[in-house]
Parts: structure tokens; sequence; C-alpha cells
């Protein structure tokens, strides 16, 4: 490994710990190209219900219940944090739907699949966002702090994320966390 490489997982470890999400790999990058680790160059998918709620007017989160065997289990396996650099409201985009997902690193394409709307999140300067296309009509939010994506959920159920408020707990800026069944999960701040 070299010293980015190096440098770039004590950031993620000291994250990790400082809000102690549920979020743990479901495999190793080997085994799961889409998961932790994807380079620049990754373009990954996922098909099933998808949840766009907006914590505030600068930070959206995106959680999908993966189709698999045809049919969602009603459990959370991906979770996309979006915060904005400036008060970005979503009127009225989000909700709970039948969607696909794009992301690569830096950016996040979500279309929903039962009316037009198109949402793209991106990082200004990752050139991965490039991959994806916003298109005519789509909501774009590209004033971004980060968007940060946790696979491999476990034990959160979606109807559930209609719970969440706001964590009396956070390492980072007022109103960075939230929380929900005693798990906190932390936006890029």
């Amino acid at each position: 490994m070299n010293k980015k490489t190096i440098s770039f997982y004590t950031i993620f470890a000291a994250s990790a710990l400082a809000c102690r999400p549920v979020a743990v790999p479901r495999a190793s990058v080997e085994q799961e190209p889409c998961g932790f680790g994807m380079t620049a160059n990754s373009l990954c998918s996922a098909e099933g219900n998808v949840v766009v709620r907006a914590i505030d007017d600068r930070r959206i989160l995106i959680a999908i219940d993966r189709q698999e065997n045809q049919q969602p289990d009603g459990f959370v396996d991906d979770v996309f944090l979006y915060t904005a650099t400036n008060a970005d409201p979503l009127d009225g985009a989000g909700g709970q739907f039948k969607g696909h997902l794009e992301y690569s690193p830096g950016v996040l394409r979500v279309v929903n699949q039962e009316g037009p709307k198109v949402l793209l999140f991106v990082v200004p300067n990752v050139a991965a966002s490039r991959d994806l296309k916003a298109g005519p009509g789509s909501r774009v939010f590209d004033h971004a702090i980060g968007l940060s994506h946790y696979a491999g959920w476990s034990g959160l159920r979606v109807a559930r994320l209609n719970s969440l408020r706001s964590s009396a707990q956070c390492d980072g800026p007022a109103g960075a966390c939230v929380e929900v069944d005693g798990i906190r999960i932390q936006f890029p701040a």
C-alpha cells in the first residue's frame, strides 16, 4: 500500500468510529467491486424500492431496498448521504418509489421508474461525474460538500426511515447526524 491509500483507510476508520454507523460492507472489495473501495472508473447500479428524504435544506438521504429474487425484503441495503454547500431544497422530488440507481465515486443518478423524475447528485471536480448525465427535466444537485455511500446495512427497515430525527450526539457540525432505533447516521460535513 502507498501512503495515499494508508491515509485514506486511516481517515475512513476514524470517521467510521466517530459516528459508529451500522453500515458493514457485505463482502470484500474483491468479491463486490461496487462496494467499499470502488475505483474512480466504476459505474454501479441497483434496482428496487428507493427512498429520497430531505433531512433539512442541505442534507438528503437516499436509501434503496435492492430487488433480490424479484422482491425487495423491506430492509435498507444501501444508503447515500448528500450534503449541499448552501440551501438547496428537494422541492417535492422525494418520497418512496420503485427506482433505479446508478453511481460511481462522487455521483449518484436516481431514476423514478413510476414517473419522469430523475435526480442527479454530483460532487464537483470528480472525474467520474462526467459518466452520468442528468437529461432534460432532471433535477441536479451539484453544489456539494460531499456524497457518502454505505452498503451492507443490517436490520434497518425502510419504513423506519420516516422516524429519523436529529441526533443529540454528533462528532460533526450541528444537524450532521440523524438517528433512528439507536442507529446514528452522520452526513458529510
